[in-house]
C-alpha cells in the first residue's frame, strides 16, 4: 500500500513540480542572457550647487533615455515656472540645461521642455544637487539596450558663474557646458572618458550645441573629469 502511494500520489505530485522547476530554471537563464546592462558614471566636480543632467543617445544621435538630472530641475520645476527667464520672483530658468531638455523632446506647453513641479520625473533618475568632489551614479535602462555604440552626454550649469563675456542678469552668466563620450554596449565591459564638445544657448531658446568655447572660462572647470563604464549583467567587475 505504501509502495502504491509513492508510485501514485507522490509521483503525481512530484512530476508537475519537476516540470515547473525546469521551466523556471530555463527562464532564469534567459533572463541572465537577456538582462539589462549596468552603467556607472563617475564625475569629478570642482564646484557645488551645479545643475546637471546625464543622458544617452544612439549612434545616430537620437535620444534614448535620461540617466540622471538634479532634483531642482527634475522635481522642483526650476525650468518651468510662471515667471520670466530673469524674474527674481521664481522665474523659469530656461538656460539651466537646455540641450538635455530639448533632446528629451517632451513639450509641456508654450514650447517649454522642462518638467513642471506637478509632473516630476521619477526618483530613480534624480538626487539632490551633488557636492564638490567625486560623484558616482549607477543606472540600469528600463529595457535591455541592443548591442551597439552609444553616446552619453553630460550637461552642467551653475548660476552666478559670470565673466566678462557672459553677464545677462542677476543670476545668469556663462551658458551650460556639454560633455560627450561614446561607449560600446555588448557582452564585454566597456569603459571610456568624455570630453567637452560645446555649450548650450545662453537663454535656453533651443537645444543646439555651440562648439565655440572661446568666451567660456570658469564654466569649463565645473567638471574636471567624466568616466563611464558599461557592464553586461553577467560580467564580473574588474
Amino acid at each position: 500500500m505504501l509502495r502504491a502511494f509513492f508510485r501514485g500520489g507522490v509521483a503525481q505530485w512530484l512530476l508537475p513540480m519537476v516540470i515547473i522547476l525546469i521551466l523556471w530554471g530555463s527562464q532564469v537563464v534567459a533572463e541572465v542572457k537577456e538582462g539589462h546592462q549596468t552603467f556607472s558614471f563617475r564625475l569629478l566636480l570642482s564646484e557645488k550647487k551645479c545643475q546637471m543632467a546625464i543622458w544617452l543617445a544612439d549612434e545616430q544621435g537620437v535620444f534614448v533615455d535620461t540617466v540622471y538630472v538634479t532634483r531642482k530641475v527634475a522635481k522642483k520645476g526650476l525650468g518651468n515656472r510662471r515667471g520670466g527667464l530673469d524674474d527674481k520672483r521664481g522665474g523659469a530658468r530656461l538656460s539651466a540645461l537646455p540641450v538635455w531638455a530639448y533632446s528629451r523632446g517632451v513639450d509641456y506647453g508654450n514650447d517649454n521642455f522642462y518638467p513642471p513641479k506637478n509632473k516630476p520625473l521619477p526618483d530613480a533618475i534624480t538626487s539632490a544637487t551633488p557636492k564638490a568632489g567625486e560623484f558616482v551614479w549607477e543606472w540600469k535602462p528600463k529595457k535591455a539596450l541592443k548591442p551597439s555604440k552609444y553616446f552619453y552626454y553630460i550637461e552642467v550649469n551653475k548660476s552666478f558663474d559670470k565673466n566678462e563675456h557672459h553677464n545677462y542678469s542677476w543670476y545668469r552668466g556663462q551658458p551650460s557646458v556639454v560633455w560627450r563620450g561614446s561607449i560600446q554596449v555588448g557582452n564585454q565591459i566597456s569603459k571610456s572618458e568624455a570630453k567637452i564638445i560645446g555649450h548650450g544657448h545662453v537663454a535656453g531658446k533651443d537645444g543646439k550645441i555651440n562648439p565655440d568655447l572661446s568666451t567660456l572660462t570658469t564654466s569649463l572647470r565645473l567638471i574636471e573629469k567624466v568616466e563611464a563604464v558599461c557592464r553586461p549583467l553577467t560580467a564580473l567587475p574588474r
